[in-house]
């Protein structure tokens, strides 16, 4: 059944972005204004070095709230810092560069409206926009998650989303630091059988330089959609890796046995395999830390409930 949200909190993880933030934080001011529903607009300065902080200080615009970090904690680190502070059940992502069509943003309510726990704005032209390489680390990417969850997700890793803020902190533990926040968020989101919803938008030229780094933030990605997947449906997990092993480990030594190359052969064959085992007992240790720190979470939790019902009742 469609509900009528009872408020929106804007969250924007700004990093040197001196050029669009205050245009950004404007014209997303107007637009939720005229939602005429109760909001308001967390920027995290994420230890900018650049005229960002200065420029974040000038805006006199109502409901509109900065928050500082002393040094640069990470993209992801940034958002979950915001929707700690949120009001509202509803929360919205959105980058400070100005790539972003805001005006998007009552579709994506309306979307939200009917039920849905995420609305993505999906980029339709996104490929059109990307570097070669870039564009080739998305695919990489498009067609792991094809391989490993089982809905599909148009574009797992847009940041202009809108979420309901109590299926996110369940995620906490979990939920990547740096760019891979929305992967690891959209993975997830698609495991747990939430239900998301996607809106075709436009992604513009960001103003300012990018702080992406591919390769890098290629295998972040791709670590964090083995632990979510690994997480809720682990067969599937060692599945790909043994696939993985046979396409990468034992037809290659196997082609060289026939070529009358034993040693070499029995050496790639064991290198291969530790590798393989190491990779897996990696994936299990990483899950086994992370389920660990949502079980200190919960019991945290359960601890603080429990004192003050306690309080309550000596009083």
């Amino acid at each position: 059944m469609a509900t009528r949200l009872n408020g929106l909190t804007f969250v924007i993880p700004v990093y040197n972005e001196q050029e669009a933030i205050v245009s950004t934080v404007t014209d997303l001011s107007k637009t939720l204004e005229d939602l005429n529903i109760p909001y308001e607009i967390i920027v995290i300065d994420d230890g900018s070095v650049d005229e960002t902080a200065p420029r974040l200080q000038e805006i006199e615009i109502k409901n509109f709230v900065l928050l500082k970090n002393p040094t640069n904690s990470g993209y992801g680190a940034a958002i979950k810092k915001g929707l700690l502070e949120a009001t509202y059940e509803w929360v919205g992502i959105i980058d400070g560069d100005g790539s972003y069509e805001i005006e998007a943003i009552p579709r994506l309510v309306a979307e939200a409206e009917k039920g849905f726990d995420m609305v993505v704005g999906n980029r339709k032209n996104i490929s059109r926009t990307d570097s070669p390489i870039k564009r080739f680390f998305r695919s990489v990417l498009r067609t792991i998650v094809w391989l490993l969850v089982d809905k599909q997700i148009k574009d797992i890793n847009s940041g202009f989303r809108l979420v309901r803020k109590s299926a996110v902190t369940e995620f906490f533990p979990f939920l990547c630091s740096t760019f891979s926040f929305t992967t690891s968020l959209s993975i997830f989101f698609a495991e747990r059988g939430l239900f998301v919803a996607d809106i075709s938008t436009e992604y513009r030229d960001r103003e300012g330089n990018s702080k992406v780094r591919h390769i890098r933030d290629s295998l972040r990605a791709f670590h964090m959609i083995l632990q979510g997947v690994t997480y809720f449906n682990p067969i599937k997990t060692f599945v790909f890796i043994a696939a993985l092993m046979i396409i990468v480990v034992c037809v290659p030594a196997m082609c060289l046995a026939m070529l009358h190359m034993a040693t070499l052969s029995a050496y790639y064959m064991i290198f291969g395999s530790v590798v393989t085992l190491l990779l897996g007992l990696g994936i299990l240790g990483d899950i086994v830390r992370t389920s660990a720190m949502r079980a200190d979470l919960r019991y945290s939790a359960w601890s603080k409930t429990n004192q003050a019902a306690k309080d309550s009742d000596d009083t």
